[in-house]
């Protein structure tokens, strides 16, 4: 829609971006699409992405997809050759940001990994001070060795500034977005989370959450998570996507269940089908179900190191940490090799205040993984040695 040019300079400010994914608007400079919008040439952020882009290059055919078959930016039904380019396929699923700890939108360009520019908010000294000067520094410094692909390095200059800033959003989802490319998949679900107590309305943040949940067969959080990164902006091809590829998992579960209950019906005591059972219960969400179906099964074979786990698992989230750890115990002294009980052992040391035997335990998961050439998952217990023994000094 275009209007009139106002006779009285309008008030100026930064136009939010029609979509939390790239917006590249051809031959059309940002500070020109800007000062046509504060001279009233434009007045919807939809209408300022139609005003350049309902002649122009290719349809990507995400959005059509789902708004039945409608393109969401122009109003019509897709066709190759004209459209949008609110979508840019990215090499890897991973949600990058250019200013998320922004409280609004205002301050976005085009949100890529290139030209990603950081404004620290208040909080540990005020502005120009030297503590949030050198936070500033260190974020910059990791940002720097991010996009370097350095990403260990990075960590520590993000945990750094969140040693000064606890509550420093960006620092935060930029180093969930490194453990991310590092496949360090709890610990960057464990970042997210913090993170989105600090900014709930960021879609980035549930669309990379979705992400870590989907690796760690968390499927139906996963779901959740992406429907919530598609409600607070629907205009998000990597969400969408995850999305349909959790869904489909999902479906996959749900039919690999029925058959393992049918086979179930013809041998109820069978505890190889109730363990597998009980794995797609966790897999569903379906928590319950899930330790019912670990109990049955350890009733009959009880040497199950596996089911001991995963039932213990289950316990620790519930908060039944006594439970779990008996549960873990029970699972390394039948498979002494085992890191993923030894490191979910740690973790319950370490919520019954007990870093001593969490140390011990992260050491054990950790030279185990690495026996077994799991080098990333050895890293991740190596970390959390490194911070107990840093609390501890």
């Amino acid at each position: 829609m275009i209007h009139k040019k106002q006779t009285e300079k309008p008030f100026e400010w930064d136009p939010p971006a029609p979509s939390t994914v790239y917006i590249k608007i051809k031959n059309l400079p940002y500070e020109t699409f800007k000062t046509r919008l504060n001279q009233g040439l434009v007045t919807t952020e939809l209408d300022q992405i139609r005003y350049r882009l309902e002649r122009h290059i290719y349809c990507c055919g995400v959005c059509s997809k789902y708004i039945n078959g409608y393109c969401i930016i122009t109003n019509r039904r897709a066709e190759s050759g004209w459209i949008c380019k609110s979508f840019v396929p990215k090499e890897e699923f991973i949600y990058l940001d250019t200013r998320p700890d922004r409280e609004d939108s205002a301050g976005f360009r085009y949100l890529s990994e290139t030209g990603l520019e950081k404004d620290i908010p208040g909080g540990g000294g005020e502005d120009g001070s030297p503590e949030s000067t050198e936070a500033e520094d260190l974020y910059e410094k990791g940002v720097a060795l991010y996009r370097q692909g350095r990403l260990r390095l990075a960590i520590q200059a993000f945990d750094r500034v969140l040693e000064e800033k606890p509550l420093d959003f960006a620092a935060m989802f930029r180093k969930g977005n490194s453990l991310l490319k590092l496949k360090r998949y709890e610990e960057a679900l464990e970042i997210f989370k913090r993170a989105s107590e600090i900014r709930p309305d960021n879609a980035g943040l549930w669309a990379n959450l979705g992400f870590a949940l989907t690796k760690l067969e968390h499927f139906r959080e996963a779901l959740e998570a992406f429907e919530k990164s598609i409600f607070l902006n629907p205009v998000q091809k990597h969400a969408w996507e995850g999305k349909d590829a959790v869904l489909a998992r999902i479906r996959f579960c749900e039919e690999k269940l029925s058959e393992s209950e049918k086979a179930l019906e013809r041998n109820p005591d069978d505890p190889d089908t109730l363990f597998e059972i009980g794995k797609l219960h966790l897999r569903l969400g379906e928590q319950e179900k899930a330790v019912q179906s670990f109990k049955k099964a350890l009733e009959i074979k009880p040497e199950n190191a596996e089911a001991w786990q995963l039932r213990g698992k289950i316990l620790f989230k519930a908060g039944s940490e006594k439970e779990a750890l008996h549960a873990f115990e029970k699972a390394t002294r039948l498979k002494p090799d085992h890191p993923e009980a030894w490191y979910e052992k740690g973790m319950v040391f370490l919520k019954l205040g007990n870093p001593r035997g969490a140390e011990n335990a992260f050491k054990i998961a950790a030279d185990l993984w690495d026996s077994k050439g799991l080098k990333t998952k050895a890293e991740s217990a190596r970390e959390k040695v490194k911070r107990l023994s840093t609390e501890k000094a």
